[in-house]
């Protein structure tokens, strides 16, 4: 009887570890799928997106590299005390300036410190403002009187 006992333990083992690569293997596939599961249960195609949004990210970094290789970064290290490459300085001040969330949580998301947060914004915006004018545009002044009276509309301001 102890022969077909280890038969069925080694029979249950073996479909244990089918079942457990199996499940890996749907865990991966979830992962490196490019759609991403939507609230009405398909998936949104992101390859698109990714593409336009990697191509923009390299664009703004070429825009910025020599101010930030040129000027020597002071301290500009993460907490492993590696120092910051150009691409990871661009996503911290993006995610700075379009979030609006605290240096400091900012800082924790990539492993970097609030004081670093805020002198890789402000290098960002500066070699922005040098680089990129053309990118930067104000409205005209029609346009921008628009603006102001639906502001102060919306938010029942005074004109003056």
């Amino acid at each position: 009887m102890a022969p077909k006992k280890e038969k069925q333990d080694f029979a249950a083992k073996k479909m244990k570890m089918k079942k457990d690569s199996k499940m890996k293997q749907e865990k991966k596939k979830l992962h490196s799928t490019s759609g991403t599961p939507t609230a009405a249960g398909g998936t949104e195609n992101r390859g698109v997106d990714s593409y336009w949004w990697r191509n923009n990210i390299e664009y703004i970094c070429s825009l910025v590299r020599e101010d930030f290789i040129s000027r020597p970064p002071s301290g500009l290290i993460n907490i492993e005390g590696r120092l910051l490459s150009v691409e990871k300085q661009v996503a911290i001040a993006l995610r700075r300036l379009a979030s609006g969330e605290s240096q400091v949580s900012v800082g924790a998301s990539f492993n970097v410190g609030q004081s670093t947060v805020s002198q890789v914004t402000w290098r960002f915006i500066e070699a922005m403002e040098e680089r990129a004018i053309h990118h930067l545009k104000w409205p005209d002044n029609p346009h921008l009187q628009k603006i102001k009276s639906e502001f102060e509309k919306s938010f029942n301001l005074p004109r003056h």
